[in-house]
């Protein structure tokens, strides 16, 4: 992720300079990471994050003549999509951060079937977490953010976002203590 966030940055540099394919780059480079986010956020309504995706770099996009003062364009994307997909959410009085139903890249990959059985036993408990836990760890481990970043995108302080990543992970841990010897 620190690839996609240096090569975010000299995009978006290019683009504010003035150079129109520098955006279409920084689309291609960001597209399908912020999907996958998305996707996780809106749940079983892909649709709604193509259209939030498409109103992130449309509006981008209309400001290019003066795009907005931006340090970090790869989290300011991310909070972009993030508040598009919670103003949708408000609209349609639809709930966010349904259950993923799309299996992961690495769900695919696993043959085994002891690794599959945990595979499955872990993204279950996951789902069980709270929301915010559940987003909280998916920006940590999954995006690689760091805490600061995690609390900016989730528009909460560094120590809530800390919270919520360390109470997902205790409470996967006191589930994981739990079963038999030998489970897995």
């Amino acid at each position: 992720m620190a690839d996609i966030n240096r090569q975010a940055q000299t995009l978006w540099n290019d683009f504010v300079a003035g150079d129109a394919t520098a955006f279409r780059r920084l689309y291609d480079l960001t597209y399908d990471e912020l999907y996958r986010y998305g996707h996780r956020l809106a749940g079983s309504r892909p649709a709604a994050v193509r259209d939030a995706l498409q109103e992130v770099y449309l509006a981008i996009w209309q400001r290019h003549a003066r795009p907005p003062p931006v340090q970090d364009p790869w989290l300011f994307l991310l909070v972009s999509l993030r508040n598009k997909l919670i103003d949708q959410a408000r609209r349609e009085r639809t709930l966010l951060l349904e259950a993923d139903s799309e299996p992961s890249p690495e769900d695919d990959f696993m043959r085994a079937e002891t690794e599959e059985r945990r595979a499955s036993w872990v993204a279950e408990r996951i789902a069980l977490l709270p929301d915010r836990q559940r987003e909280a760890l998916h920006l940590r481990y999954r995006v690689e953010l760091e805490y600061e970043d995690v609390a900016e995108v989730m528009g909460v302080s560094r120590q809530v976002a800390y919270n919520y990543v360390n109470r997902g992970i205790k409470s996967l841990r006191a589930v994981l203590d739990a079963l038999p010897k030998g489970y897995f």
